[in-house]
């Protein structure tokens, strides 16, 4: 009766051990990949900014040697914007693939977050739109003048400048047909964006150029002729000025809400098939504390001696505890000082360590609390059995 008894105790601690081995890796998994605060901070740790240098380099024009500064300082300034909206959509992903939400409807998470007004209104608040447009649009408009002005990037920039209130303003009025039409919620899509405010303040700037500093080839021209002859010159060269910008399906693609459609489809499949999976893993993950637990009220019922429980839990707990975070530790270690990544940017290398480290992270606590409750458990067994002696003695 005795072996027996030893024998399903041996057996239990055994399948505790196991059990234990398989649940480290669900709490981890549990607490990281399944968890979309982890998830949310792992991207925030992300430098947009130093992995958009690392990938794309932008070489400024002789022209225009401020394009880059002015694309860097752009990228910061919607930074923040995006992350925030990469969070909100991540929440929204993780309440449906959780079961906290019954619909894997991604257009309205689209339109709440990166498809809104509030969003794009929020965009182009931090967008140097005369930095950036008139860049490219001095280079366009140089090569149309038949006459060299000097400083015509800066007019043209001050143009702009002067009319990006509207411009922004009509930028905003424009996001939800727009939206409306990449969703499929609209059929049709005509915005029209005027230019007039550009070309009027553009106008005037060129103008004030004309009186003050007209080109070499014109300063014979009394001043009392310039403005008449600019009037003339200006005629022909706004024509390469459109007055509008039409938006409109051409300009957007007519497949393109299709195209949408079908890849917004297919995640949502994607996330169906990857919300089931998650269902087995949770109804596992509690099965196994489940079992487990069964498993510690079995040597609890068959032992019935205090020294002998505390000593059959302890040694799994120790055992499986100190293998692991010696495992975990070792690892952490062949990361940091003999992996390397040599097709990836220094930055992004440096962002991958930490991820694995954080990722093992909840199984390296795991491991050191179970390693400590072990060793607890083990000295209780020996110091109840010194007390129990003594008492009989």
């Amino acid at each position: 009766m005795k072996f027996l008894k030893n024998l399903a105790l041996g057996l239990l601690s055994f399948l505790l051990f196991f059990s234990l081995a398989i649940f480290g890796f669900l709490f981890m998994v549990n607490s990281t990949i399944l968890n979309p605060d982890f998830v949310v901070s792992e991207l925030d740790r992300l430098d947009v900014s130093s992995l958009v240098g690392e990938f794309f380099t932008i070489e400024a024009p002789p022209e225009v040697p401020y394009l880059d500064e002015a694309i860097d300082e752009t990228i910061a300034g919607i930074k923040p914007l995006v992350k925030e909206q990469v969070s909100v959509a991540i929440y929204s992903i993780y309440d449906y693939l959780l079961g906290e939400t019954q619909n894997p409807d991604l257009a309205p998470i689209l339109r709440n977050t990166f498809l809104s007004t509030n969003f794009v209104s929020s965009l182009v608040d931090e967008i140097d739109i005369s930095s950036l447009a008139g860049a490219f649009l001095s280079q366009q408009l140089a090569e149309a003048i038949p006459l060299e002005i000097a400083n015509l990037d800066k007019y043209i920039t001050d143009a702009i400048t002067e009319a990006e209130p509207s411009l922004k303003e009509q930028i905003v009025a424009a996001a939800d047909p727009v939206f409306d039409y990449l969703l499929m919620e609209s059929q049709t899509l005509n915005v029209a964006i005027s230019l007039e405010p550009v070309k009027e303040n553009l106008r005037d700037k060129l103008l004030q150029a004309f009186l003050e500093s007209p080109p070499s080839e014109l300063a014979a021209i009394p001043p009392a002729l310039r403005e008449s002859y600019f009037n003339q010159f200006y005629q022909e060269f706004s024509k390469e000025i459109p007055s509008t910008f039409q938006l409109d399906e051409s300009v957007i693609g007519t497949d393109a809400p299709a195209n949408i459609a079908r890849a917004l489809t297919e995640a949502e499949e994607a996330l169906e098939l990857a919300r089931q999976y998650i269902g087995y893993f949770q109804l596992g993950y509690i099965l196994l504390i489940v079992f487990m637990s069964l498993l510690v009220l079995g040597i609890i019922l068959i032992s019935r001696q205090v020294k002998d429980i505390t000593r059959r839990l302890g040694i799994p707990l120790l055992i499986y505890g100190a293998t692991e975070y010696a495992g975990i530790f070792v690892a952490k270690y062949f990361i940091r000082r003999q992996l390397h990544l040599p097709d990836i940017p220094p930055y992004l290398e440096t962002w991958t360590f930490q991820f694995i480290d954080n990722l093992l992270n909840p199984l390296e606590m795991f491991s050191l609390g179970l390693l400590i409750s072990g060793a607890v458990l083990i000295i209780v067994s020996f110091v109840y059995k010194r007390g129990q002696s003594s008492s009989e003695g």
